[in-house]
């Protein structure tokens, strides 16, 4: 039987979007640039995943300034690090590593962990290092805070790279909703 929710409406657990609320309280007025990305910056975006963690992208300057702004969290020193996602990257019929290189930190608001990083890069296998990873967000509100979320699109692109075809599957379906709303209104 097949599940009838309304496609816009999406639960995000509260303890995220609490630990995010705080993140904003600490961010406010500071004129940093930050992004949310990962499953939570997906499920902000109505793509039906379950957030594990806060993930936040911003530049190596702007890591910097978040690491400075919540100092008095139990936070790691900033690091660059080199490391390997669980999952490897699928390309035509092989399966491959995926490495990501950034300047790094974790924090922990109330429980949930915060991953933040700075000049995001990806690698496949031994394969040349990718740009930094830069895009224009998209925006939504949490509660009332303008949030900058990664665009479904830079991460639809990304899983289809990476062969993640079920992870592309889950965003279309956001982007088929979305058409027909867009229809139905013209």
């Amino acid at each position: 039987m097949e599940e009838h929710v309304n496609p816009l409406l999406i639960i995000v657990p509260s303890q995220y979007v609490s630990a995010l609320l705080k993140l904003h309280e600490k961010l406010e007025g500071k004129n940093i640039e930050w992004a949310v990305s990962g499953n939570l910056g997906e499920a902000l975006r109505t793509v039906r995943v379950e957030p594990d963690c806060i993930e936040i992208v911003a530049s190596k300057g702007a890591a910097q300034q978040i690491h400075d702004a919540v100092a008095d969290f139990n936070i790691q020193p900033i690091a660059h690090l080199v490391q390997t996602l669980a999952r490897k990257a699928s390309i035509q019929g092989k399966e491959y590593p995926v490495y990501v290189r950034s300047h790094y930190f974790e924090l922990d608001i109330d429980g949930i962990k915060v991953k933040v990083h700075g000049d995001l890069q990806y690698r496949v296998n031994d394969w040349a290092w990718g740009d930094t990873f830069q895009f224009d967000p998209d925006i939504v509100y949490v509660v009332g805070k303008k949030t900058s979320v990664v665009p479904l699109r830079v991460r639809y692109e990304l899983y289809r790279g990476l062969g993640w075809s079920d992870r592309a599957e889950n965003i279309s379906k956001v982007f088929a909703i979305w058409d027909k709303v867009h229809s139905h209104f013209k």
